[in-house]
């Protein structure tokens, strides 16, 4: 049903050390590709979610609605994000600790691993499984009637799957795809930072520009978005799985 999970082996290395260093080098640069499906009584839905890593800048690409978002990290203290619209080849960045979407980014785990440190730590450790980059452990959690359950792989900061199962509803995450070949992934952060871009600030000041009033129009470019969007161009919560 999904695709292969293509992992990277430590074949030939004999050291805990070699092994650390591996999977770290390879948690700093990868791209994951998650298919998300939500089910409940009236709708069942899937979409793609892409993760994009290199040292000190994340990828969040959404391919329904064409939008990626960006967070570098600054001086390892700021954190700069830039909203890229793939199908304009346009740009939309943010200052270093600018409130974006009605906050201020503070949490770099959140961004560069879907899935933050503080929520990690809030969740019950369970069983781990396999070793060196492919060792996952299972992390639980139950919120009012809802119960959490994360596969995370712990050597590359990223999960495995995640599941939330209400009496409502149940969405589950799954890693359909995991690539830690450089050149695509150099090409798609170079790919779009050739885009025309403008930054937040000035965007009030500009009527004459017929995308950017268009985006600001349909929801796009406002405090509060998500990156989640409906098929009516109106911005949606991205939910609490962070």
């Amino acid at each position: 049903m999904y695709k292969a999970l293509v992992l990277m082996t430590t074949l030939g290395l004999t050291t805990n050390a070699a092994i650390a260093n591996t999977c770290e080098s390879q948690s700093a640069t990868l791209q994951a590709e998650y298919k998300i499906h939500t089910h409940s009584a009236n709708s069942d839905k899937t979409k793609l979610l892409n993760l994009w890593r290199q040292p000190n800048v994340v990828a969040h690409e959404y391919p329904q609605t064409r939008i990626t978002e960006t967070w570098e990290h600054v001086q390892q203290r700021l954190i700069k994000p830039t909203r890229y619209f793939d199908a304009h080849n346009r740009a939309i960045e943010y200052q270093p600790g600018e409130s974006v979407h009605g906050k201020t980014e503070t949490s770099w785990s959140y961004r560069n691993q879907l899935f933050s440190d503080s929520l990690l730590a809030s969740m019950e450790p369970g069983k781990t499984v396999g070793e060196g980059c492919e060792r996952s452990q299972t992390y639980t959690l139950t919120k009012g009637d809802a119960t959490w359950t994360l596969i995370w792989l712990p050597e590359l900061y990223i999960a495995r799957s995640f599941k939330v199962l209400s009496p409502s509803q149940t969405v589950e995450w799954t890693l359909t795809k995991l690539s830690f070949d450089p050149a695509p992934i150099d090409a798609f952060f170079a790919k779009r930072f050739t885009y025309q871009t403008t930054d937040f600030a000035d965007i009030g000041d500009d009527h004459t520009d017929p995308f950017l009033t268009k985006m600001v129009h349909q929801g796009f470019i406002e405090k509060g978005a998500s990156g989640y969007y409906n098929t009516d161009g109106e911005a949606i919560g991205s939910g609490h799985h962070h």
